[in-house]
Order: C-alpha cells, then sequence, then structure tokens
C-alpha cells in the first residue's frame, strides 16, 4: 500500500495549494500600498514645510503662521496615527484610505489658500490624490475624491482669512499674495477659471480611463485566477486517478482471490448440502466483492477516466429504470421522478449517469426525513438537459457551502465525500455544470446542466 499511500499524499498536498480569493488579492494590494502612501504623506509634509521655509526667507511675503502650523501639526498627526494599524500589521480597508484622501485634501486646500489661493502653482497636487485614489480604490469612491478635489480648488478663489489684534482691528496676513486677481486683471481672473475648468475635465478623463483599465485588469486577473484554479483543479484530478489506480492494484488481486474462493465455497456447499444459511452468507459475501469492484470503478470514472467507458446511445428513461432499479424497494417508493425532457436518445456514457445521479439521489435521500419524497426532474430548456434533485431535508449551512463539492468533505459518519465532486466532474467534462440551492432547515436542490451537442 506504499504506492497507495504517497499518492493519498500528494493529493492532500494539491489540496492544501487551493489559491486565494479575488478579494483576498484586492485586500492584500491595499497592504502592499498602504506603506507608500504613508511615504507620499511624510513626502507632502517635508516638501511644504520646506516650501513655506524657502518662501518666508527668500521671498518678501508675509504667511499667517498659526493657520499654517495647524494644517501642518494636522498633517503630521492623521500620519502618526495611520502609523498604528501599519505597526500591529492589521489589514488596511478602502475605507480608511478613502478618509486618509478627504483628510489630505481639505489639509491641502487649507493651504494653498493661505498661500496664494488659485494663483499658487502648486495646485496641481491636486492631482495626486485623484490619481492614486482612481488606482487602488473602487470607482465610487475615487469619484468621491474627484468631486470634492474640484470643489476645493473653487474655494481657493475666495478671499483669505483675516485675523485681529486686541484692539478688534484687522490685521492683513498676506499682503503681496494676490487672491482675487480680478481686482487687478480680468483676464487673469478669466485664465485662472479657465485652468480650474481644464482642471475639472482633466480629474474627470483621469478617474474615467483609470476606473475602466482597473475594471478591465480586474476581470483579467479573475480570468486568471479561474484559471489558475482550474489546473490546480485538474491537478487534484490526476491526483486522484492515481489514488483509483493505486487502489485498484492494490485490491484487485486480494478481491479477485475472495471471488474464486467464494465461488468455490458455494460449489462445495451445496454439493454438502450444507445450511442455507452458509450458502446465503456465501452470496452475501460474493455480493459485497461485487460492491467494492463497484467502487474502485466509481472513483476511477470520477477521477478523470470517462474515457474508458464506451459511449453508447439510449433514451432517458432507460437511465431512470436502471437509476431505480439499483435502489432499495423503500427508496424507490420515497423518489418521484418526473421526465418530462423531449429528448428521444441520449450518447454518453450510460453507466456513469446513472452512477452520478444515483449518487444524488442517494444524499437527498439520506439527507431527508423518511417520511418525506425527494424528487427528481428530467427537462431541457435552450439546447441544455437539465436534471434537478430536490430533497425537503435539513439543508447545507452557508459556512460549509462553498466546500461540499470538494473531494473526500463530508459530513456524515459514513461516506467518501466523493458524490457531488463526481458529480461536477462529469459536468464540466460534458461542457456543462452544477448548482446547488440549499437553506437551511427547507431543503437542497442540485441542479446538472449539460448541453445537447455534448450528449446527443
Amino acid at each position: 500500500m506504499k504506492t497507495l499511500n504517497n499518492t493519498q499524499s500528494t493529493f492532500l498536498m494539491n489540496i492544501e495549494q487551493v489559491t486565494p480569493s479575488f478579494f483576498q488579492e484586492e485586500t492584500e494590494q491595499l497592504n502592499v500600498a498602504f506603506p507608500w502612501l504613508l511615504v507620499l504623506k511624510w513626502g507632502e509634509v517635508c516638501c511644504q514645510v520646506l516650501l513655506i521655509l524657502v518662501v518666508s526667507l527668500t521671498i518678501d511675503i508675509e504667511l499667517p503662521p498659526i493657520y499654517i502650523g495647524l494644517i501642518i501639526g494636522g498633517e503630521i498627526l492623521t500620519t502618526l496615527l495611520l502609523h498604528i494599524p501599519f505597526k500591529k500589521g492589521q489589514s488596511i480597508s478602502k475605507t480608511l484610505i478613502f478618509l486618509l484622501f478627504l483628510v489630505d485634501t481639505l489639509l491641502l486646500t487649507g493651504l494653498l489658500h493661505l498661500t496664494g489661493g488659485a494663483m499658487n502653482p502648486f495646485t496641481f497636487l491636486y492631482l495626486v490624490h485623484i490619481v492614486i485614489g482612481a488606482i487602488i480604490l473602487e470607482p465610487k469612491y475615487s469619484w468621491a475624491i474627484t468631486i470634492l478635489t474640484i470643489g476645493c480648488y473653487g474655494l481657493l478663489f475666495l478671499p483669505p482669512p483675516v485675523t485681529r489684534d486686541l484692539s478688534g482691528t484687522i490685521v492683513p496676513e498676506s499682503g503681496p499674495i494676490c487672491h482675487m486677481p480680478g481686482e487687478q486683471s480680468g483676464a487673469l481672473l478669466l485664465h485662472l477659471r479657465g485652468m480650474w475648468l481644464a482642471f475639472g475635465i482633466t480629474s474627470f478623463f483621469i478617474v474615467f480611463f483609470v476606473s475602466k483599465i482597473q475594471q478591465n485588469l480586474a476581470s483579467h486577473n479573475k480570468t486568471l485566477l479561474s484559471l489558475r484554479e482550474a489546473r490546480l483543479r485538474n491537478e487534484r484530478l490526476t491526483s486522484l486517478t492515481g489514488l483509483a489506480a493505486g487502489a485498484a492494484h492494490e485490491l484487485s488481486t486480494p478481491l479477485n482471490t475472495i471471488t474464486v474462493v467464494a465461488e468455490e465455497m458455494v460449489h462445495q456447499l451445496k454439493a454438502a448440502k450444507a445450511n442455507d444459511e452458509l450458502i446465503d452468507d456465501t452470496r452475501l459475501i460474493q455480493n459485497q466483492i461485487h460492491d467494492c469492484k463497484e467502487i474502485l470503478y466509481q472513483i476511477a470514472a470520477g477521477a478523470g477516466e470517462l474515457r474508458g467507458e464506451q459511449l453508447r446511445s439510449f433514451p432517458p428513461s432507460e437511465a431512470v429504470d436502471q437509476i431505480l432499479g439499483e435502489l432499495d424497494s423503500d427508496e424507490r417508493l420515497r423518489i418521484h421522478v418526473n421526465l418530462s425532457t423531449d429528448i428521444k436518445t441520449l450518447h454518453m456514457g450510460f453507466r456513469n449517469l446513472c452512477r452520478t445521479i444515483k449518487g444524488l439521489l442517494k444524499n437527498s435521500l439520506e439527507a431527508s426525513p423518511p417520511d418525506t419524497y425527494v424528487n427528481m426532474n428530467w427537462l431541457d430548456q435552450d439546447d441544455i438537459m437539465v436534471i434537478e434533485i430536490s430533497d425537503n431535508g435539513s439543508g447545507i449551512h452557508p459556512e460549509i457551502h462553498s466546500q461540499v463539492m470538494e473531494p473526500f468533505f463530508t459530513t456524515k459518519e459514513t461516506g467518501m465525500g466523493l458524490g457531488l465532486f463526481l458529480a461536477k466532474t462529469m459536468a464540466e467534462q460534458l461542457g456543462g455544470s452544477i448548482t446547488i440551492d440549499s437553506t437551511v432547515g427547507v431543503g437542497t436542490t442540485v441542479t446538472l446542466f449539460m448541453p445537447l451537442n455534448r450528449i446527443t
């Protein structure tokens, strides 16, 4: 059994390599971007302090130190507060980054308003927040930042604040800096308002096209993720095929030996006119051996070896009769069949189809109370054959809903946890799919979709 154990270990290792969801990748993207946002904030603070010092020392302009000090202090405080989740290694939410951009935009507006207003050449710094927000945030957040920024740009055309001394006299604090260019030149005011309009148009173009590009990249990433998951699923199927082959190889010899010995025992017991109960027990051993061989076939077929079964043509009613014939009499009485399909002939693996539907029926019967029924509907819709199996059982809990089709996952005390996985494998290999609609305490509906051009 060494080969079998090695193959099973490889399979379990592949199970552990399940890729994270797309939403987890988005969270990781924010976590990667957040340190650079902190660097950006510290860079803005340093550049603003340096610029204010250069202007104060080289140009004869009196700046309002109280207001500017409060703004710079606010930027330093918010940056220090953002270091708390970063140091603790906590995940950063989009809402936090959105609020960060809003605060930065308001503080930058206050600083620009005190240092030249609309004539300040550093108004283009608004675009930094707009571009970064459009890249890492959802469109609704980036559009909100853009609209706020355009509004804040418009506030720069207002006159600067004034302060008063103890007697109430107004003290000018920004004499040479022109906030109202219209008082000196109407053309200059028109030029600045044109810059505001151009800024708004540029911002809308940036957010629109960057958002579209981000959506396309997100769609591309989802496609790559689904291809990666399909590749891993194929690897798991390959491992499961090896597991089935190993099991068949290891068990075929003893099963065949037991079959021969059991047959000889039946002949000897009959020849010796032994007790009928002994003969019946020997027949039971033969039946159990047959069941063991059937289980090995099911594993091999469900692991991707559908080509091992010869395709043949048959009507859907023949498959239904075969499925019901393999169930116990009590189980057959609990199944309501609705064969409303117009399909006359199917061309596919008969044994594999019957095995798959039988497994789904067994799951529904076991999940339902003994006095309830299970419905099996066969119909065709838009060139697709639909097989629907519904019960009134306990349902599937939402926490495990995404796991029920994983191989070897089961909530039952007995069973291999392969029924839904094998059904999914068969449907996908035929170009179809499977869905599970379940409500706790109400029941579960499993639906197989198979395109007619692949099965007829």
